[in-house]
């Protein structure tokens, strides 16, 4: 069996000190009513959906995050006809069926395995989370035997006091991350989180009450794809290893023994380790009794035997991480959220644009109908005027006819009439009449002497009473001597009533 080097990876979400008292914090046994606590005020409705590699296909859970509550929508798995070894297959190299793409709601999270990731948990002051990320990038250019940015980088506080955080580095090959999200793209669907297969199988073991989180335990996960070697020390993971050969028979109970006490030689050289209290050891196949006897006579320490199969399936493990708020690694690339993000923002300025399109498409359209029932009644009432416009023609031709029949066959305000009334208006006095100008329909212009002005406007006055005569104006009245005798001089316009329009 290959030894690895004390790289340490993954995130586990087991019972943690408290940030300053250290009293241990106890997790809840009941998830979901913890998760919907969490969530059910903060969320939206919506999807998360997590798919895991079997040996012989996939698995996946959806999971719905409603505000009055979340509940499991859906949970199957599908076989997939896998070519070669499939221990060694990655989900990035499968064929996906189109009839479980079209399946995946919602926000897509998929796991590597522990031989993808390369992780460290190291000690550093404690400061702001900007300074401690980049420490960690820091530290995993030192160890990674790949450049900087050829690796998707991450971390997580597992522990924090006054003036020290234990962190959790991790890293992955940016080119393993690209063919998980390329195998994706090609059926639609974009992921949203990379996760590590051995963290949900230890979350739900906690969840389910299987993590004592009070001493040292030592978890061997073996789900036919993964087997790695698992130490948690008073509830916190303190390493994470990737197991190159399989246990089936004693022939390797050596190099596993051999394995674990050098795992637990570099954990007690960096901090104060407790003895481990007892191997638990978690697989899909049966544990051989006589492997399980040698292992705890090489290891020194109690081997007890658990199925998978006992436990949720592993993508609810890994909906379950995905759903706790509190922070834990993230290896999706920053492009990725920044390419979803660009994408949402355009989904939602179309949206707005689309809407603000259709209430102009309304406006219009009402402007529209609007127009055309006016111009259906325009059309109405020219079709009816092209009918009527003979008729009323004749009949403007004959009013005007009768117009002019009754100026000159109407004698109540003829020029004779308008003469007798002006001398029957006639004051006492000496009036001489000059001149008389008669229009008919429009009155009489009348200049004339008089002996004094006061008998011009007596004169004057008469008219504005006359019954006749609709009003007097440009009166002048002058004196003047004629023949030496001295007298007055006057002008007046009389007007007719004007004739009413139609009649």
């Amino acid at each position: 069996m290959k030894l690895i080097p004390n790289f340490q990876i993954g995130k586990i979400r087991l019972g943690r000190k408290d940030l300053r008292n250290e009293s241990p914090v106890v997790p809840s046994k009941n998830f979901l009513h913890r998760i919907r606590e969490r969530t059910s005020m903060k969320m939206r409705e919506k999807t998360i959906t997590a798919v895991c590699r079997t040996v012989d296909g996939i698995e996946w859970t959806s999971w719905k995050i409603k505000p009055d509550g979340d509940e499991l929508a859906q949970q199957d798995t599908a076989p997939v006809d896998f070519s070669g070894d499939t221990t060694e297959e990655l989900i990035a190299s499968i064929e996906l069926p189109e009839n479980v793409t079209d399946q995946l709601e919602g926000d897509i999270t998929v796991p590597l395995r522990t031989s993808e990731l390369l992780m460290r948990v190291m000690e550093f002051p404690t400061v702001e989370e900007d300074e401690i990320a980049d420490m960690v990038g820091f530290q995993i250019d030192k160890i990674s035997p790949f450049p900087s940015d050829q690796l998707a980088i991450s971390h997580e506080v597992l522990q924090q006091i006054e003036e020290s955080s234990l962190v959790l580095m991790v890293a992955a090959k940016r080119s393993c991350i690209d063919a998980i999200g390329d195998t994706f793209e090609e059926k639609g669907v974009r992921v949203h989180g990379i996760d590590a297969r051995v963290f949900g199988w230890m979350g739900l073991l906690e969840d389910e009450g299987h993590v004592a989180g009070d001493d040292c335990e030592i978890f061997i996960i073996d789900d036919r794809i993964d087997f790695s070697l698992v130490v948690v020390t008073s509830g916190i993971p303190t390493a994470f290893r990737m197991l190159d050969t399989k246990l089936v028979d004693t022939t390797s109970v050596d190099e596993l023994a051999a394995e674990i006490s050098y795992t637990l030689t570099t954990i007690d050289i960096e901090r104060d380790l407790p003895a481990p209290s007892a191997i638990q050891f978690w697989s899909l196949d049966d544990l051989a009794a006589d492997v399980r006897a040698k292992l705890s006579k090489k290891s020194g320490l109690p081997v007890n035997p658990h199925s998978l199969a006992s436990l949720p399936p592993l993508s609810e493990g890994i909906v379950r991480r995905t759903l706790d708020e509190r922070s834990h690694i993230e290896l999706v690339p920053h492009e990725w959220i920044e390419y979803e993000k660009r994408k949402q923002l355009l989904r939602r300025f179309t949206l707005i644009s689309s809407s603000i399109v259709t209430v102009w498409i309304l406006i219009l359209l009402v402007f529209f109908s609007i127009y055309k029932v006016r111009d259906m009644r325009l059309g109405r009432v020219e079709k009816r005027l092209a009918a009527i416009e003979p008729e009323a023609r004749q009949s403007l031709e004959n009013r005007q006819k009768l117009n002019a029949l009754k100026v000159y066959t109407d004698r109540s305000d003829s020029a004779l009439e308008c003469l007798r009334e002006l001398t029957q208006l006639l004051p006492p006095g000496n009036i001489e009449f000059a001149s008389y100008n008669y229009k008919k329909g429009k009155g009489v212009t009348l200049r004339g002497t008089a002996s004094n002005d006061a008998t011009v406007y007596d004169f004057f006055e008469a008219l504005t009473e006359s019954a006749l005569f609709d009003q007097i104006k440009d009166q002048s009245v002058n004196a003047k001597t004629i023949k030496g005798v001295r007298g007055a001089v006057f002008s007046v316009t009389l007007e007719l009533p004007a004739e009413e329009e139609g009649k």
